[in-house]
């Protein structure tokens, strides 16, 4: 059987992915939608949440990142039960480590990931942490992903950190709703902008000679 490859990966060198286990579930991440999947008050986000000190033993910090990521390939995977599967795999993570999440959303083929983290943890780090174990353990349960790849890797190597102080969940809402729009159609992923609000009146604010993230890439 021919395999079949959707037009967006036509373009792509070869790659280690059986679209053909990609294709079957292709309505269903079609079907998936930000709105629905993002939803603040799931993780009680609220300003003093994101604004709240938290501290170790030798410290006090308010640290939040916001990591973006995608599987390989950018296929379109990320839909039931995987995505239930992934979100309990990053939580467990979460908890283990020592880590506070903030908010997730899981899209059919990115994941935007708000959490909080100790200083002693570098955001490296902490990405390694939650592709490896997430990965791992979604390939160990299911043999249909184990199919997708005929290599061990789920995760693309590639990702985006930037860091969020005293926002609002409304921001992240919006923030999240903005970078969606920036990253149809798009296998590039690291063409977002900053995430700055002011601490006090939460609107955006960006001087104009700021350089941007597309500088660097």
């Amino acid at each position: 059987m021919a395999e079949k490859i959707p037009p967006e990966a036509k373009n792509m060198a070869r790659t280690n992915t059986n679209w053909n286990v990609v294709y079957l579930f292709k309505d269903m991440a079609e079907k998936i939608n930000c709105k629905e999947h993002f939803n603040p008050r799931e993780f009680d986000l609220t300003k003093e949440k994101i604004a709240k000190l938290r501290k170790t033993r030798n410290c006090k910090y308010n640290i939040n990142y916001h990591f973006t990521w995608i599987p390989k390939t950018r296929a379109k995977i990320l839909v039931e039960p995987f995505s239930s599967d992934v979100k309990k795999f990053l939580l467990e993570t979460c908890r283990e480590k020592g880590w506070d999440p903030l908010a997730l959303q899981i899209m059919a083929d990115h994941i935007h990931f708000f959490l909080s983290a100790p200083p002693k943890w570098a955001p490296c780090k902490i990405i390694q942490e939650l592709k490896a174990d997430s990965s791992r353990l979604l390939r160990r349960k299911y043999a249909i992903i184990r199919q997708m790849r005929s290599t061990p890797d789920f995760w693309a190597s590639g990702y985006y950190v930037g860091t969020a102080g005293h926002v609002t969940a409304e921001n992240v809402a919006r923030y999240i709703a903005e970078q969606n729009k920036k990253l149809e159609n798009k296998w590039h992923l690291f063409d977002l902008e900053p995430f700055e609000y002011d601490v006090f009146d939460g609107e955006l604010r960006v001087h104009k000679s700021q350089k941007r993230l597309s500088c660097f890439v």
